[in-house]
């Protein structure tokens, strides 16, 4: 069964559309809080934080008597001068926006005397992320309410007037729980329903077995397929992840965005790792993805070929990768001993892996190194170098993996999904921590596109190349690119070919001992902007590398070319991504998707009207009437416009077809709990023995080796008087010689 949403266009909206609700010179308010509440509301329409500026207390009347609010990036930043030691870099918000509000004391109402909305700086467009400005970051009167209380406390007026304890409460949680017991797929799918109807895009498939269970699943949002389309360049595979009563694997597909986070493009929960269940994955997923394959994708070390066959079949023109470090974990497992007793061999493997730049070289190197250590005939050395196409990285110099090389991406979701799930959890329990985990890394994306708008990070040089990367990348990978201009001052360039074929040499290091000289060569043609260096760091990370910036200052190029400004490093990246739900709500038409589109836009504002009409009955019976008066008026346009070709149904909608749930796999006791922070328990003091005294050596009264001494001195005493008699304590040296 397959349930998609539809797709839809991207709309342009007008920076200024709310610009009927700016103030002007002249306009009157009773307090200054109203003032400020007024501007605060603007500057959310318009997309931008406010702060105070500056105020004027007046000594006759003893009071403020002026206020002026300014853009929160009104000023230039207070640079520190002279610092003896580096301090970690961080970016700057201030722009010197010459935006303010200014309000004066006249008469008894506060009348504005200035207003200039004029910015520096880009607007924030998007609803979701004008809330995590900072001046409108707050919680009003009914939130706190809410979040003190509860919810229940609120809705009968107190706590006090509950009509149920905390126990009843954690009863009927659990009485929940239970009765997800033989509908445990069911309540999945029908929260799947509700999740479409809010966000059309919202994509889910199941696959059952001969008898009807649930085999495969996997859903998605709608933001994520249409961040695919930017970032699904190199994506993460991993199924290592099993935390639920039916031991069924997480397999979520991951990639990494223009801030160098996370990103999740789907996610399934699969019975077996088989190729059927596999292909059926992969297949289901790129139907998702709007027919679009990855170009990269990285698995862990596969040890049979399902995962390998899989790939190849549904992913044709994908360059399949093993995650390297699971690869040198292994190793590390079967080659330790010799790691000790063969010094300075873990250190050739590592350089022979990783700064091999062709296969020529690499395969050279692995052969001398294994000469030089008499290591030809080790049995997991011919495994790595038979499998070697899979993961050295010489073999992957030229294709695109956004720096990547391992599944650590996968690991790091995994690792909090571990804190709130546990192998007793149902699916449905299970789906609603994944979804929160989702919830949580679009937050983190939204609060980087905010930090990095409002951010004008420092330059740590005066190379006309970092000013253009300023003003395109975002700060993470501007701070790598920052280090990768540090490089730039080692080793010398030497003319081939002029204005045409370069070398760099680095013949020595400041920071790592024992190095051995490394040579580049750099293609040029300084007419076109074209450059090329063998290390293929533009390749495979898609940024240049410091060989290549070293040749192009050489030859006096000293602007970044366009062409090698990768989009997906940019700040506006996701523009397409991030399209709000209020700019596609304008689009014509009455389509269920437009309709869900319009019905989330709207709720907020509803519920923000609510709040309002409750703090007061003469609120509440303003709003009662223009209820009635809208309501009214919704009728009159309702009755004017064609019948709707499809309705949005709220209401709960049972499955059609019933699917059964997995088998749950046998636990053999119960298990732990997680708990979210682990403390570090205080060191035990070692327990001292009752016989010798001592608090060394690990043992206790009955395991004392004084007493071995005790008994193998009574079998050599021939005296009957002295035999049970207690050892004199100059006997302690002989414990001390057993135990040291």
């Amino acid at each position: 069964m397959v349930n998609e949403g539809a797709s839809s266009t991207i709309v342009d909206t007008d920076p200024h559309e709310h610009l009927e609700f700016a103030p002007f010179v002249g306009k009157e308010f009773n307090t200054e809080d109203d003032a400020k509440e007024f501007y605060n509301n603007f500057a959310y329409r318009r997309g931008f934080s406010i702060r105070k500026g500056h105020h004027y207390t007046s000594a006759k009347l003893k009071k403020v008597t002026m206020v002026q609010y300014v853009c929160s990036m009104e000023g230039f930043p207070n640079k520190p001068t002279n610092q003896s030691t580096p301090e970690k870099e961080k970016a700057y918000t201030r722009t010197g926006c010459k935006a303010r509000f200014k309000v004066r004391l006249q008469g008894g109402v506060w009348k504005v005397s200035v207003f200039e909305d004029i910015h520096n700086h880009p607007m924030v467009t998007s609803p979701a992320k004008k809330g995590s400005l900072r001046s409108h970051r707050k919680l009003d009167y009914e939130d706190k309410e809410y979040t003190k209380d509860n919810f229940s406390g609120v809705r009968h007026g107190g706590t006090k007037n509950l009509k149920f304890k905390r126990k009843g409460a954690i009863n009927e949680i659990a009485s929940q729980n239970r009765k997800l017991v033989s509908m445990d797929v069911e309540a999945i799918l029908v929260h799947f329903q509700k999740k479409q109807e809010k966000d059309p895009e919202f994509f889910y498939d199941a696959e059952v077995d001969e008898s009807g269970r649930l085999k495969n699943m996997f859903w998605v949002d709608g933001r994520a397929r249409r961040a695919f389309q930017e970032f699904g360049d190199v994506v993460t595979f991993d199924t290592n992840f099993k935390a639920n009563k039916y031991s069924m694997p997480l397999a979520p597909f991951i990639g990494m965005n223009h801030h160098r986070m996370p990103i999740i493009f789907g996610i399934a929960m699969l019975r077996s790792e088989e190729k059927v269940s596999l292909i059926w994955l992969f297949q289901t997923w790129v139907k998702a993805m709007y027919d679009k394959e990855p170009r990269a994708i990285i698995t862990n070390e596969d040890e049979d070929s399902a995962m390998r066959i899989a790939i190849k079949e549904a992913f044709p023109n994908t360059i399949h990768r093993c995650c390297q470090w699971h690869v040198m974990r292994k190793a590390s497992d079967h080659l330790g001993a010799i790691y000790s007793i063969k010094p300075g061999f873990e250190d050739e493997l590592k350089r022979v892996i990783n700064r091999s730049m062709t296969v020529s070289e690499f395969e050279k190197g692995w052969r001398d190194m294994l000469r030089n250590y008499d290591l030809g005939n080790n049995r997991h050395l011919k495994v790595m170098y038979e499998k070697r196409s899979e993961w050295v990285p010489a073999y992957f110099r030229g294709v695109f993996f956004a720096d990547m090389s391992t599944t650590h991406i996968s690991e790091s979701a995994n690792s909090t999904l571990k804190l709130w799930t546990n192998d007793h959890s149902s699916m449905y329990q299970f789906v609603l921590q994944v979804e929160k985990t989702v919830g949580g890394i679009w937050a983190n994306e939204s609060d980087e596109d905010i930090a990095n708008m409002k951010a004008v990070p420092e330059l740590s040089s005066f190379h006309l190349i970092e000013k253009d990367a300023h003003q395109v990348y975002t700060s993470k990978v501007m701070s790598i690119f920052k280090g990768i201009l540090k490089k730039t001052q080692l080793g010398e360039v030497n003319e081939v070919e002029k204005d045409a074929l370069y070398e760099v040499a680095i013949n020595d290091h400041p920071i790592i001992q024992n190095w051995i000289p490394e040579t580049y060569i750099i293609k040029i043609n300084k007419s076109e902007e074209l450059v090329s260096c063998s290390c293929k760091r533009y390749e495979f990370e898609g940024l240049l590398c410091s060989h290549a910036i070293k040749v192009m200052h050489h030859v006096r190029m000293f602007h970044l070319p366009n062409r090698y400004i990768m989009k997906r490093w940019c700040k506006d990246a996701n523009a397409c991504t991030k399209r709000s739900n209020f700019e596609r709500s304008m689009e014509f038409g009455s389509t269920q998707e437009l309709q869900a589109i319009r019905f989330a836009t709207l709720k907020p504002q509803v519920m923000k009207l609510l709040k309002m009409a409750s703090r007061s009955s003469n609120a509440f019976k303003l709003f009662q009437k223009i209820l009635d008066v809208a309501e009214q008026q919704m009728q009159e346009v309702t009755d004017k416009q064609e019948t709707l070709t499809c309705e949005i149904d709220t209401s709960t909608r049972i499955p059609s077809q019933v699917i059964l749930e997995p088998p749950i796999s046998q636990c053999k006791e119960k298990r732990k709990q997680p708990q979210r922070f682990n403390p570090q328990s205080e060191a035990k003091k070692p327990r001292r023995c009752g016989t010798c005294g001592s608090n060394k050596g690990g043992h206790n009264s009955r395991t004392c080796p004084l007493k071995k001494v005790q008994g193998r001195k009574r079998e050599d005493d021939d005296v009957d008087s002295e035999e049970g008699q207690d050892v004199e304590s100059d006997g302690a040296y002989e414990y001390e010689d057993l135990s040291g």
